[in-house]
């Protein structure tokens, strides 16, 4: 499954303008075109993946607004099951999958999402597979391509398992600072040179209001 990594940054690499805080405040600096941008890639990708975190701190309905019936398949990873049912993915009518483990699945809560035409699946024991995810997202519902847009916990995880081919940065002219602000990928990280990721400079586009950067996942090392 192709995945990419989709992120709105400062340039010193935060996503917010401080921790627990929503990202919707750092698109007030994008115009309507730049906007255009992000729904149009979303209409161009089976899924999209975004954290309890994303869901809880900024609320997105994660559709395509530019583009009639070219919305992605919302998927979000929970171990405990623990988002809000007020939630926009899971109020309105657009497909969405909520993501478990076996110690965080909840009988009531997988038929209340029944109930609402949601469908929700169970990977891992107590932290979400993403490995056994994306076999169950491919086998199940045919998703080939996933745009990821979450945060720095969400972003470890995907990239600390090998699943990312692609990173598309919109890399804001600002500088935010924070020691305990969230970055594009934060958890454990890495301390010795062998573990770390290797991506390769694919594209660098100045545009107005940022400079867009993409990186394909580096396979010869």
């Amino acid at each position: 499954m192709k995945t990419s990594i989709f992120s709105q940054i400062s340039i010193d690499g935060k996503l917010t303008l401080g921790a627990g805080q929503s990202s919707k405040p750092l698109f007030s600096l994008f115009d309507s075109n730049d906007i255009e941008y992000i729904h149009k890639f979303r209409g161009n990708v089976d899924g999209i993946m975004v954290g309890r975190n994303t869901i809880t701190t900024d609320n997105p309905y994660l559709t395509n607004r530019y583009e009639n019936n070219k919305n992605p398949i919302r998927i979000i990873p929970t171990r405990t099951m623990d988002i809000s049912w007020d939630s926009n993915v899971l109020t309105d009518e657009g497909r969405t999958i909520i993501v478990t483990t076996e110690k965080g699945k909840h009988l009531e809560k997988m038929e209340n999402l029944r109930q609402r035409n949601k469908e929700c699946l169970i990977c891992g024991e107590d932290e979400v597979d993403f490995v056994e995810l994306y076999r169950q997202l491919k086998e199940k519902f045919g998703i080939t391509s996933l745009m990821v847009e979450g945060g720095g916990f969400l972003n470890w995880h995907i990239f600390n398992q090998g699943l990312v081919d692609e990173i598309i940065l919109m890399q804001l002219p600002i500088i935010i600072g924070g020691a305990s602000n969230t970055t594009l990928v934060d958890g454990d990280g890495y301390t010795k040179m062998e573990y770390i990721k290797r991506f390769k400079v694919a594209e660098v586009q100045q545009r107005d209001n940022y400079t867009l950067l993409r990186y394909l996942k580096d396979c010869s090392h």
